[in-house]
């Protein structure tokens, strides 16, 4: 699954509509949050179309600014939870049953304003134990050497950032790219460059997925760069062998061994789920996804069943 988080700074404007269009023809994003759209409802709603993702929510602008999109495809099962004109909360659906929580953020751009943003991160982090995906324009840069030019920053307005990641256990997911995703868009020594766009996750979302670096893209229509993150749960070999072993039975061989019995048992012991999806559907995805393991421990164990039996 892909994720795209980009502040537009004004998604009505032919040539950033254009350049999002483009966006989202190479990359193919799952799911997209725009930030500062200045859009009307109907307007977000004709853009969500033209755009082919079949789902949205917007927060509508503020005055002649603001405006937060949350647009998802046919592909994503997602819920949003709550909202405000600085962030939109939601919980996704993953193809093995599990939940995760997607949080889009537009940080208070006024300094005197910018603990609201640390406050909402606060209390957003206390809602759920859900593995997290936290996003956006912060606003404010995590480390003294994410801004070039200009004036230097304030210490105590970074540290109270850092605090809130530290307090709350999140980390910076990292980047690949250009090192900064905003800029002033001037020349000479007049240009100053910040990093304010990032992903960042909690300390759970390790155990669940990959633990990949944001790629900063490239953008000519916004002073924001458009932010990409390609969600991947762990364990490819389970994807790879669904596609490859059409058909994959129980092994007698392995009952006897405890490693088979942890196995089952950690595929099976998440019940919170199985009041809000089909039972059916739930009971044949968990099969598929026990044998799914049970394969990959019993090749890496046994190296094959036939060397085994030799």
């Amino acid at each position: 699954m892909k994720l795209i988080s980009w502040n537009v700074r004004g998604l009505g404007k032919a040539r950033t509509f254009r350049e999002t269009q483009q966006m989202v023809q190479e990359h193919r994003p799952q799911i997209l949050f725009l930030c500062e759209t200045k859009m009307m409802p109907k307007q977000i709603q004709n853009t969500t179309r033209r755009l082919q993702f079949q789902n949205y929510f917007e927060v509508s602008r503020k005055g002649l600014g603001g405006g937060l999109v949350m647009m998802w495809t046919s592909e994503v099962t997602l819920e949003v939870k709550s909202f405000s004109n600085h962030h939109v909360d939601a919980v996704v659906h993953s193809e093995n049953g599990s939940y995760w929580r997607c949080t889009g953020i537009y940080g208070n751009p006024e300094s005197d304003q910018k603990r609201h943003t640390w406050e909402l991160l606060r209390r957003l982090a206390a809602l759920t134990s859900l593995p997290w995906l936290c996003f956006g324009d912060f606003n404010e840069v995590l480390n003294l050497n994410e801004k070039l030019g200009g004036k230097e920053k304030s210490v105590s307005r970074v540290n109270d950032f850092r605090e809130t990641i530290r307090d709350y256990e999140l980390r910076d997911l990292g980047y690949s790219g250009y090192p900064f995703t905003w800029s002033n868009k001037r020349v000479g020594s007049h240009i100053i460059e910040e990093r304010l766009d990032r992903f960042l996750c909690d300390s759970s979302w390790g155990n669940y997925f990959q633990e990949k670096a944001a790629v900063h893209l490239v953008s000519w229509s916004s002073y924001h760069t458009p932010i990409l993150m390609e969600v991947l749960e762990k364990g490819k070999g389970k994807r790879y062998m669904r596609r490859t072993f059409h058909r994959v039975h129980y092994e007698d061989m392995w009952s006897p061994y405890e490693k088979c019995r942890e196995i089952v048992k950690h595929e099976w012991k998440d019940k919170s789920c199985w009041s809000k999806n089909n039972p059916a559907e739930l009971f044949k995805r968990k099969s598929k996804e026990s044998l799914a393991d049970l394969k990959i421990w019993s090749n890496q164990e046994f190296n094959g069943r036939d060397k085994k039996l030799k």
